[in-house]
């Protein structure tokens, strides 16, 4: 696979899909150490590191898990050669793999992702990298809640952002009609990939499915040029640390 294919789309539009990035192979291998991962490692960690929700049917269920790396299949997924080549084609430089992240929108939840970009959480100054999140169970579409980017919004900067009340995502940025009006839902079936900019629009809304998760691996790269900002990286910190004591 030519990587470098993908680049125009990513910088005029802050993102790109990447349909069947896994083989066959490649996904059930890593939907087997996502189920292990989830079965054996997540009921010893904090909840500062697993996020639950709760469905209409009173159950608890994961909906977020940070810092996989902290097993060691996963710390050796983060130099996986075909993730991290189509980052450094993305991005133009080297990279890096930051811990990978499990996302999850179980059945008939009610926790939407609210409208944001993630350098409000990052603080990268330049905003080079890119997120990548992979479809790994089942379909991801508007009914159970996929993504959704306003294309071309990482031209404009870091918005302005407002506490959310909601214990992972704790900011939520400024979002109006037009964002609504122009905004790109972006389905995925299992294997499929989205990659998107730091500065890009986007959010997911709750899962109205009554049977279907919504479930992703993502892995976060940052470019070599970019450095921290600390102002930005302080704000968000304390918002965070608000949403785990108070949030929902």
């Amino acid at each position: 696979m030519d990587c470098r294919q993908y680049k125009p789309a990513f910088d005029r539009d802050g993102y790109v899909v990447i349909r069947q990035f896994l083989t066959c192979d490649e996904l059930s291998e890593l939907r087997s150490q996502i189920h292990r991962f989830i079965r054996e490692v997540a009921p010893s960690l904090p909840d500062t590191q697993v996020f639950h929700s709760v469905g209409e049917d009173g159950q608890r269920r994961i909906r977020l898990v940070l810092r996989m790396n902290c097993d060691a299949f996963f710390e050796d997924y983060r130099s996986h050669p075909k993730w991290l080549s189509l980052a450094q084609a993305l991005l133009g430089e080297a990279a890096e793999a930051s811990p990978p992240i499990y996302f999850d929108k179980p059945p008939t939840t009610d926790m939407p992702t609210p409208p944001h970009q993630d350098n409000c959480s990052l603080g990268l100054d330049p905003p080079s990298g890119v997120e990548m999140l992979l479809a790994t169970h089942e379909r991801m579409d508007e009914e159970n809640g996929c993504l959704r980017y306003v294309p071309g919004s990482h031209h404009g900067g870091l918005r302005p952002h407002t506490y959310s009340g909601i214990r992972g995502f704790a900011l939520a940025a400024q979002f109006d009609p037009a964002d609504e009006a122009r905004e790109v839902l972006v389905p995925l079936d299992p294997g499929d990939l989205v990659c998107h900019h730091p500065l890009t629009v986007h959010r997911a809304l709750r899962n109205r499915s009554r049977h279907r998760s919504r479930s992703a691996f993502g892995m976060w790269f940052q470019g070599r040029s970019a450095r921290p900002d600390p102002n930005i990286s302080e704000f968000y910190n304390t918002h965070a640390q608000k949403a785990q004591l108070t949030g929902r």
